[in-house]
């Protein structure tokens, strides 16, 4: 070993002062290229897992999300809902009072289904939800109806059925008020301020980490409901968002 480290030090020795940095700059690069790798490979195959979504399920989309980074909000934080944050779109927007109807806590941040009896659970739930959408696109056929989501690129969604919409951010989603995640059954819904504050306040869901930045303020994850008091919940927020993106008052 000792022989061999020597050989080394004596051939980088014989080397030119611009083949020694080379040698150098090619070393520090291995050193910490390879761990560099192992956490790039670690986050796209995270990033694979998740499933389908908005961007390619690539390295195209990997890299698109990475570039995303910099414009994500902290998810939980309310502040921005506050009346002062939302002055502008409350000026701007009707419809802005809650619409939520009343409902109690939710159990903190759930994520995706692990245990099988639970997925299988949630499973049941979404079938319900997908119902529920088309039931509400049924019955209001000239205000509603279901399309492919813009948002995801697949999946069906729930949409304003005006090619033209007049609610200003309506428009600014192509008309698109909400789309489930086949993925873990969760939902992305646009929903009045007042009522995403709500939401995330009693632990129903999350802001979309790029609400507020590339995407509208208001767009909330909700969480999958894993029964059916859940579920009617779920609903309930759905209505409100309903009510938002159609400019109804409550």
């Amino acid at each position: 070993m000792t022989s061999q480290l020597n050989s080394i030090l004596h051939s980088f020795s014989n080397l030119t002062p611009q083949s020694q940095r080379l040698a150098i700059a090619a070393a520090v690069g291995v050193i910490v290229g390879i761990p560099v790798f192992r956490i790039a490979a670690e986050d796209y195959r995270g990033y694979i897992a998740l499933g389908p979504g908005g961007l390619p399920h690539s390295f195209i989309g990997w890299i698109g999300q990475i570039l995303l980074k910099p414009l994500k909000k902290e998810p939980f934080q309310t502040s921005c809902y506050d009346e002062k944050s939302t002055e502008a779109d409350d000026r701007e927007v009707d419809g802005a009072e809650s619409t939520v109807d009343g409902y109690g806590e939710a159990i903190s941040y759930r994520g995706m289904c692990i245990a099988t009896t639970a997925c299988h659970s949630t499973y049941l739930q979404s079938q319900g939800y997908q119902s529920f959408l088309s039931s509400l696109a049924s019955s209001s056929s000239s205000k509603l109806k279901i399309a492919t989501s813009l948002a995801e690129r697949r999946g069906p969604a729930l949409f304003v059925a005006s090619e033209k919409p007049s609610h200003p951010i309506a428009k600014r989603t192509g008309g698109e008020i909400v789309h489930m995640h086949g993925s873990d059954g969760s939902m992305h819904i646009n929903l009045a301020p007042k009522d995403a504050k709500l939401v995330l306040e009693r632990g129903w869901g999350q802001r979309h980490p790029l609400s507020g930045t590339v995407l509208y303020l208001g767009n909330v994850m909700v969480y999958a409901p894993r029964n059916e008091d859940e579920l009617e919940v779920v609903k309930s927020i759905t209505r409100a968002g309903v009510k938002f993106m159609l400019g109804e008052e409550c």
